[in-house]
């Protein structure tokens, strides 16, 4: 077995070597059970951090928009960018479409200048904010701003707008929510497909109590779901509001229930800022939310579960970064992983996940220092930054790249596989860095689960297992393992795994049977290794590997033979089907039934042919029982070896019960099988079960083997059966009378035989009643019974017929009646052949007279009558004519005829018609053989008339026109 062992550990190590296929899923947490999936493409293990795309997560590039006047502010939605200009004119850029920029002119005074500008995600819905107060709205597509301030009596600057989430159209912009410089809230609805009225409404929410501009508001729907609750998230330079209710379902006012009955939750900074911003993970669902305090930068996770809701707060896992030598920023974005800093002249970006530093570009430029950073919620993929006269875009490369091992580091493993997106490569390297963990913290289970996947090398893990002394580990990296190559072409390894996890668990159970001995107490520990075992080498994953690899087979038998683990080894053996092992190792112990038992579930005939001599032997009666349900699906034929040495009476009884079954139930016709029937029951002392068997199944057993066996065993009367089918009834009735001195059975015999005989043999019958009738009158001496035997030959035999039976002198009073009814028979009879006689004279003479009366008939022919098949005059030659006055002439009468008749017939005719012409010719047609060769002839043609005898009927089916295609065409140009 170790050197076996150590060869498959060279060819595990190959295998190893060039495995490059894995099955891999998430990691849960500690102690989470990992649900794998099968991965057998090909992998290339190079260092995870290397990828192909070479390129900066944040890629600076060239200035994308200049202007000549002095830039304010900017914008960017759904891949279209609007830019406002001191110059009181807002640009619009479509980044990714086919229209052409546009330039929407402000009519306002001098002096007047834009203050902020806001665009809804959709793009397609813009405000312009002026100094002023006044407040500008602008359609997607139209070249024209329209004043709101007049219908709004909004005479504030703008600060904050937070937009309807719910799907947008072209008709209006639904309920949204501004925001104020002197700490209102407004809510209102702008429609510009109205003629009448721009603004549907606008109302006040709220003023807070503390007046200082809204710098950010934004708010969200419990689990998105516009139904349920709302919150709106409210900034200002010193505080952080959450605003919770539920929005109304009337057309105006929406937002009034969630600012009227709700006490604001806030958070307050007095260095503040008041800068906010939020990413998406996907507009309009949340990630996170940044407030530019005085001393750094707040981040906050925005969670809309029904959980946060629920407790008031939906910003969580709050972290304050301070600011870094570069100074405080002048602008702040957010991603989905990145902080996103704008400083007068560069830009820098920090991880979310580790605040570390990411990126830092420098930013120059001719026009001033930069003031303004705008992202797309829409379109994550770039963000503009702003200086007084130029425009500057940044594109993003896969920032989600390095997250994965940024979460690795911070030992938040599952985090880490969800952003490996599958790549092998990286997996690998986090359960590595997870088992690590695991293993420093002494969870060697999870260690085991998570060393599995990893690339490690398999001897280095399982010898930290084996250092540690943790069997139990080391069991569940080896099933993990052989879990994790899965359907993999590796034979090797899956064996190698397979015999060291069945070892360890023999020795497992080993050891607990050695304590339950010692301790004499059931263990339900060695109750459930054991039941670990079994479960484990049934699994259809490790039986079909093993069946591939046969001397594993014997190699796992030999360990469980070494431990003496029988019950196991015999498990093990009927999982792979070696049944013939199970049987034999249940004779070997007696244990008769369950080796039935184990035949039954397996339904072997081959098996049952095999060991059934063996069961008949021990336990008949069972054996049968199952011989019985398997009916048709075993071949009797072959069970007849088990049958024939059975010696005792029980072993006969069963046999015999078997092959009725297979007989009377399953219709079986085999001759053998019936023959070997006929050998048990002729062993029975009742002859009449003998005689119902030969009845029901004569036909197909040996009548000579059969009559042989019942002469053996001296059943007479199945000898007289036996003679009876062959259609021996002298031999049936001699036996019947000498070896069983029964008359009636011998007269049943003979009745038998006379219902079947033919009248040819009547004289065999007649004897069979004489040799009856005989032994009454020699053996029985009973007149009466010859009598009796007389009545019932039913006329075969007569009264003079046994006569000679009797001596010479005997009375004859008791049969005296019977010779005289007899006498009057004979008498009967020979006035019945007088009176036959004179019938037949009678009739002969009658006959004669009409014979003689024929040859003088004539009849007148006309000489205007023709031949009915030439159609020449009758009279010019010789002719025949018929009593139905059909006429023909001789030779063509024998040309016609000749063709109804058989060969030989024909053959005759002609040569008589011959001779008739040779004699008349040579003027002999008074010779004695013209009237002889004369007669000859008209008794064949003349026997009838040819049209209307015989000859007519069976020419029915003879066509009307000749089949021969010469005489055809012969026929057709004679009738044309």
């Amino acid at each position: 077995i170790f050197s076996f062992m150590a060869g498959l550990w060279n060819d595990y190590q190959e295998d190893e070597r060039s495995f490059e296929s894995s099955r891999f899923s998430s990691t849960g947490s500690r102690g989470s059970t990992r649900q794998s999936t099968f991965n057998t493409s090909v992998i290339n293990l190079k260092d995870p951090g290397d990828t192909a795309d070479k390129r900066p997560i944040f890629e600076k590039e060239d200035t994308y928009v200049k202007e000549t006047a002095a830039i304010i502010k900017l914008a960017t939605a759904n891949r279209i960018l609007v830019v406002g200009l001191l110059s009181n004119k807002v640009k619009r850029f479509y980044t990714q479409a086919t229209e052409l920029d546009d330039v929407l002119d402000i009519p306002r005074p001098v002096g007047d200048k834009i203050h902020n500008i806001f665009l809804d995600p959709t793009g397609k819905h813009l405000l312009v904010s002026m100094t002023s107060g006044e407040l500008f709205y602008g359609f997607y597509g139209k070249q024209t701003l329209f004043s709101c301030s007049k219908h709004m009596k909004l005479n504030v600057k703008v600060d904050s707008v937070a937009w309807n989430q719910t799907k947008q159209n072209d008709i209006d912009t639904k309920e949204i929510l501004i925001g104020t410089s002197l700490g209102i809230i407004y809510e209102t609805k702008l429609n510009p497909s109205s003629d009448k009225q721009l603004v549907a409404y606008s109302k006040i929410l709220y003023n807070l109590d503390k007046p200082e501009a809204i710098t950010g508001l934004v708010y969200f729907h419990e689990n998105g779901d516009p139904k349920q609750r709302t919150v709106v998230i409210a900034t200002t330079p010193t505080r952080i509001y959450q605003f919770f209710g539920k929005m109304r379902s009337n057309d105006q006012c929406k937002f009034g229930a969630i600012f009227g009955e709700s006490f604001p939750e806030f958070k307050e900074n007095i260095e503040s800022l008041g800068l906010m911003a939020v990413s998406y993970i996907k507009y309009p669902e949340p990630r996170s939310l940044v407030w530019m305090t005085g001393v750094g930068i707040q981040y906050s996770k925005i969670n809309i579960d029904s959980l946060s809701f629920d407790e008031g707060n939906v910003l969580s896992e709050n972290r304050l970064t301070p600011f870094t030598d570069k100074g405080i920023p002048v602008a702040i974005g957010v991603t989905e992983f990145h902080l996103l800093l704008l400083y007068e002249n560069g830009f820098e970006a920090k991880s979310l996940i580790n605040w570390k530093h990411v990126h830092y570009e420098p930013l120059r430029t001719m026009g001033g220092t930069y003031n303004t950073l705008a992202l797309d919620p829409m379109d994550h993929s770039k963000f503009f930054c702003s200086a007084k006269q130029s425009i500057i875009r940044f594109k993003v490369h896969k920032e989600e790249r390095n997250v994965w091992r940024m979460y690795m580091e911070l030992r938040k493993f599952q985090e880490a596989e969800k952003y490996a997106d599958g790549d092998q490569a990286k997996l690998f390297e986090i359960a590595s860095e997870e088992g690590d963990y695991y293993f420093e913290q002494k969870y060697y289970e999870d260690a085991a689960q998570t060393y599995a996947l990893s690339h490690r090398s398999f001897e280095e893990i399982a010898l930290k297992f084996i250092n540690e002394g943790t069997t139990a580990a080391l069991m569940n990296f080896l099933r993990t393992k052989l879990d994790s190559i899965g359907n993999s072409n590796n034979p090797t390894q899956i064996c190698m795994l397979v015999v060291w996890i069945v070892e360890i668990y023999l020795s497992e159970i080993s050891s607990l049977e050695k304590q339950q001995q010692s301790s004499e107490e059931k263990s339900d520990k060695l109750q459930s290794t054991r039941a670990d075992l079994r479960n484990f080498l049934s699994n259809e994953f490790v039986i079909r590997n093993i069946k591939k690899n046969k001397p594993i087979i014997k190699v796992i038998q030999e360990m469980m033979a070494s431990y003496g683990d029988t019950s196991d080894m015999i498990y093990f053996a009927d999982l792979m089907e070696d049944i013939e092992k199970v049987i034999m190792h249940h004779i070997h112990d007696q244990q008769y039934t369950s080796a039935l038992d184990t035949l039954r579930k397996r339904r072997s005939p081959d098996l049952f042919y095999k060991y059934t001599p063996t069961l008949m032997k021990y336990i008949p009666r069972n054996t049968v029982d199952i011989l019985e349900q398997f009916g048709r699906s075993l071949d009797p034929k072959r069970l007849l070896p088990s049958f024939i040495h059975c010696k005792t009476t029980d072993q006969k009884e069963q046999a015999l019960r078997y092959l009725q079954f297979v007989v009377f139930s399953t219709k079986c016709k085999d001759e053998a099988i019936h023959n070997f029937l006929l050998s048990l029951v002729v062993q029975q002392d009742d002859e009449g079960l003998l005689l119902d068997f030969l009845d029901k199944t004569d036909a197909n057993v040996d009548r000579k083997y059969a009559l042989r066996l019942c002469s053996e065993h001296r059943k007479w009367k199945a000898c007289c059966y036996i003679y009876t089918k062959m259609g021996l009834y002298e031999e049936a009735v001699k036996l019947a009378l000498t070896k069983l001195g029964n008359v009636h059975e011998a007269e049943k015999t003979a009745v038998e035989a006379q219902s079947y005989c033919s009248l040819e043999q009547q004289e065999m019958i007649k004897k069979l009643w004489l040799m009856i009738a005989r032994h009454v009158v020699e053996e029985e001496k009973d007149i009466k019974r010859v009598m009796e035997v007389i009545n019932r030959a039913e006329q075969v035999l007569k009264i003079e017929d046994i006569l000679p039976f009797f001596n010479d002198f005997f009375y004859i009073d008791d049969f005296k009646d019977a010779i005289c009814k007899s006498l009057e028979i004979y008498n009967q009879n020979i006035n019945q052949l007088n009176d036959d006689m004179k019938d037949a004279t009678d009739s002969a003479e009658r006959i004669h007279n009409d014979i003689s009366n024929l040859k003088r008939k004539n009849c007148v022919v006309e000489s205007s009558k023709n031949c009915y098949l030439c159609d020449i005059p009758l009279l010019t030659r010789s002719f025949y004519v018929f009593p139905c006055s059909h006429m023909f002439h001789t030779a063509c009468l024998v040309k016609e005829i000749t063709g109804y008749l058989s060969k030989r017939k024909a053959e005759e005719v002609s040569k008589i018609y011959k001779l008739l012409l040779n004699l008349k010719d040579e003027d002999q047609t008074r010779t004695e053989s013209y009237r002889r060769a004369k007669s000859q002839l008209d008794e064949i043609i003349a026997e009838e008339c040819l049209m209307c005898g015989e000859y007519m009927i069976q020419s029915i089916d003879t066509p009307f026109l000749p089949r021969d295609e010469e005489e055809f065409e012969k026929l057709r140009l004679e009738w044309s």
